[in-house]
């Protein structure tokens, strides 16, 4: 959802055109081309609890990626931003999409129009996209790897993680197969529930 959400917003602020229109957008769809590996280095320099510039801001002094309570806080924001740049694209081609002369013959405008006539007419692109970032969310591992190893306390040991440290360091691969054959069943039911959802929104 937050990767959503920073997509959908990145794309109707770069939905005018404006001079530096071009760098914003692709400043926008850069995490797209940028790495988890790379990006969560980075990030865990950002974290550290006595260089980190994210302490320093905020006159703090927490162990960001070593806690419990904020490790997967700090692993789910690093992935909405690494699909906010795939999000943003889809959104800005769903907005492209739109008919300039449904805002034209309207009568409301603002907050209003956006969500009476702009989130509509993504309808069709929204529910791609809720698809596809479920779909990422479940698949994770390079910043999980590269920011906590599966802890503090198994608090990030997400199934992907869960099956890559089965079989390639515990060699407990009949453990590994059986979590690769539940993650297919989720993902797979889950896109059919949505697809499902889809067909009676359409037919509604």
């Amino acid at each position: 959802l937050g990767g959503m959400l920073l997509g959908l917003i990145a794309a109707v602020l770069c939905n005018k055109a404006f001079p530096g229109i071009r760098v914003f957008s692709t400043a926008y769809a850069l995490p797209m081309a940028i790495a988890s590996s790379s990006a969560a280095m980075i990030f865990q320099i950002m974290l550290h609890p006595a260089v980190g510039i994210v302490n320093k801001l905020l006159g703090l002094d927490i162990n960001w990626l070593n806690d419990p309570n904020t490790a997967l806080y700090c692993v789910a924001i690093l992935t909405a931003w690494l699909n906010s740049g795939i999000n943003f694209l889809y959104f800005s081609a769903g907005l492209g999409n739109i008919d300039e002369t449904i805002y034209e013959r309207a009568s409301v405008d603002g907050v209003q129009q956006f969500f009476s006539l702009t989130l509509p007419g993504l309808s069709p692109i929204m529910f791609y996209t809720v698809v596809v970032n479920i779909i990422q969310a479940f698949q994770s591992f390079g910043q999980i790897k590269i920011l906590t190893e599966g802890g503090p306390n198994e608090s990030t040991n997400v199934i992907v993680y869960s099956i890559y440290r089965d079989a390639f360091f515990n060699y407990r691969f009949g453990s590994a197969s059986a979590q690769s054959v539940i993650l297919f069943v989720i993902i797979m039911l889950v896109t059919l529930v949505m697809f499902r959802i889809e067909k009676k929104g359409v037919n509604y």
